[in-house]
């Protein structure tokens, strides 16, 4: 079995330390590489730190174009889709009317990227499989893009409060979701998982708010485990 991957730096396994030099490192012990260990599958694992969707496309179009094939293509973007340009912020830069300010991909345009990509791997008999999106810690992710920037501008956009993040990365999610169920398209939903165990941003996410730590990428692994313990029965062709 050869799965393909084209994602973010969630599937590329980034992790944040407060002690690094780094701005972020990579671990070995990623999730597809924990579930590989157990399933010993073929990996090529093309995620890429900061990915958004129209990247993620462009990329998958000259995979095919390549003549490259798989048995699944992983598809999981999301977090910066719904993400900003905080760079707008810079302290004494002039910012833009707000209502101009627009996330990294449009709402409207993301969902249209998803469906390309799902389109992409069906016409080329490759079976599709999404992954949803991980719940920001709202208040660390606020800390971490507020360094350097004008933190008080920043609340000004999100209207006051932190929350603001969860809630438009929550849109881009549902949506997503919903796409999945409707058009039968199997997906990891690992929303839901995260939103029912108790403490899992303490347990399972690193310092910077949006990307897991160790023991999260292995929680998430074992949950790739389970999904593609069955990828007899998910095979589309």
């Amino acid at each position: 079995m050869k799965v393909v991957v084209f994602g973010d730096s969630i599937l590329k396994g980034v992790i944040t330390k407060p002690e690094s030099k780094n701005l972020f490192d990579v671990t070995p012990n990623d999730a597809l590489t924990w579930a590989q260990r157990k399933l010993h599958f073929e990996l090529d694992n093309r995620s890429i730190y900061g990915n958004i969707t129209s990247k993620g496309l462009q990329k998958m179009q000259k995979y095919f174009d390549k003549g490259e094939h798989a048995d699944f293509c992983i598809i999981e973007f999301g977090s910066n889709d719904c993400d900003y340009d905080w760079n707008i912020f810079a302290p004494g830069a002039e910012l833009p009317p707000f209502d101009q300010i627009q996330p990294k991909v449009p709402f409207d345009d993301y969902l249209k990227n998803i469906e390309a990509m799902v389109k992409l791997c069906r016409d080329n008999k490759v079976t599709p499989l999404l992954m949803n999106l991980i719940p920001y810690v709202c208040d660390d992710w606020f800390k971490t893009i507020s360094k350097g920037h004008d933190a008080d501008a920043i609340l000004k956009f999100l209207g006051g409060t932190a929350e603001t993040l969860g809630k438009n990365q929550a849109r881009y999610n549902n949506a997503l979701t919903k796409y999945a169920n409707d058009n039968k398209v199997k997906i990891l939903d690992y929303w839901e998982i995260a939103t029912t165990i108790p403490d899992f941003k303490k347990k399972y996410m690193g310092p910077d708010g949006i990307h897991m730590n160790e023991d999260g990428y292995e929680h998430l692994g074992l949950s790739w485990w389970t999904v593609l313990s069955y990828a007899p029965s998910l095979k589309e062709f």
